[in-house]
C-alpha cells in the first residue's frame, strides 16, 4: 500500500499520547531525527505527541516560542525503526506567514532523518504568501491545539 502524507493526515488516529513541555535539546529518544539529540535553545519549548495512523507510528514534535514568534509541528512517520519526517507545519518572522514544508511522495521514498531535501516542496511557493499573516499562538496550550489542527488529531475526553 502507498502511504502519503495527505493520507496519513486524514486518516483516524489511534494510541494518541501527548507529552509533556520540555525546554533545550529533544532526546533521539523522543523524536529520533538526528543521529544525536535534537539541539534546540533552553527558550524554546517543546512537546512530542504520538499516534498510529493507517497502522504506522507517527511523532508530531511541537516547538514553541512566544516571545520569537516561532512555531514549528514537525510529522515523521516511524518506518523500519527510522524517524522520515513528512511535514514541518511552521510560523518564523524570517519567512513571514504560516507555511509548511511537505514530502509529497510515497512514504517509503522518503530519507530517514532529514528535514530538507529536494524531496520537499514549501506551500505556499517562498514567493508567495499565506493569507494566513497572524502568529495567533499564545501559550504551551494553543501551540498543542494548533498541532492538533494541523494534522487533523482527534482527542477523545480530557487530554487538553
Amino acid at each position: 500500500m502507498i502511504i502519503r502524507l495527505r493520507r496519513i493526515v486524514q486518516a483516524p488516529k489511534s494510541d494518541i499520547k501527548v507529552g509533556s513541555w520540555h525546554s533545550g535539546k529533544v532526546p533521539k529518544a523522543d523524536f529520533p531525527m538526528a543521529r544525536q539529540a535534537y539541539g534546540l535553545g533552553t527558550s524554546y519549548r517543546w512537546c512530542v505527541i504520538s499516534f498510529v495512523a493507517l497502522g504506522v507510528e507517527c511523532k508530531v514534535l511541537v516547538v514553541f516560542n512566544a516571545g520569537k514568534q516561532k512555531f514549528e509541528a514537525i510529522l515523521g512517520a516511524i518506518v523500519s525503526g527510522a524517524l522520515r519526517v513528512l511535514c514541518s507545519y511552521e510560523y518564523h518572522p524570517s519567512e513571514p506567514g504560516w507555511h509548511c514544508h511537505a514530502a509529497c511522495d510515497n512514504v517509503a521514498k522518503v530519507p530517514n532523518g532529514y528535514m530538507r531535501g529536494p524531496w520537499v516542496k514549501r506551500i505556499p511557493h517562498a514567493k508567495r504568501a499565506h493569507k494566513r499573516q497572524d502568529f495567533d499562538i499564545k501559550d504551551e496550550l494553543s501551540a498543542q491545539r494548533f498541532a492538533f489542527k494541523c494534522y487533523k488529531i482527534e482527542v477523545e475526553g480530557s487530554l487538553l
